[in-house]
């Protein structure tokens, strides 16, 4: 005796997982705060060049260009490092999200063969109404046994924050 998935269920878990993957995250730009800090900044600079005296705008004009450089060069590298460590980090909870579930499938196939194992000897080796009685009682054992390990004290499954 083996369980399976019924057909239902693997195609909507199917269309589930093919619906997740496919969808890929729109970047999102926010064009109104894009432009008002464009047009914000250039303000700022056009107000520097008249608040400077004609003498010294040469190098107000170098000053402003540094900062700008400056700037530009400091948000390439926080932007790139940034999205290095994101895709780093969703790698790594992916890959070992994707390793706790194999893990645990495993061990749950292996104590359902275990357990159809041992049901399979008390049918051979029993009367009908002792091994249906035996049967009932291990069925329970496992299901408490298999439930308290996936569950934490509360009864919430383990991994999920309490209320």
């Amino acid at each position: 005796m083996t369980i399976e998935p019924t057909r239902e269920a693997t195609a909507s878990a199917g269309a589930q997982i093919g619906a997740d993957a496919a969808v890929q995250p729109r970047i999102r730009i926010r064009w109104g705060w894009f432009f008002a800090c464009i047009a914000l900044g250039l303000a700022a600079i056009v107000t520097g060049w008249f608040l400077v005296s004609p003498a010294s705008r040469l190098g107000y004009v170098g000053g402003v260009l540094a900062g700008i450089g400056t700037t530009l060069l400091l948000v390439g590298v926080v932007v790139l490092l940034e999205r290095r460590i994101i895709d780093t980090a969703v790698r790594f909870v992916a890959n070992a999200t994707k390793d706790a579930r194999a893990r645990t499938n495993a061990e749950v196939r292996a104590q359902i063969r275990d357990f159809e194992d041992r049901v399979a000897a008390i049918w051979e080796t029993e009367t009908t109404a002792a091994a249906a009685d035996e049967t009932l009682r291990m069925s329970e054992e496992f299901t408490n046994r298999v439930v308290d390990a996936y569950t934490d004290d509360d009864g919430t499954p383990s991994g999920t924050p309490s209320s």
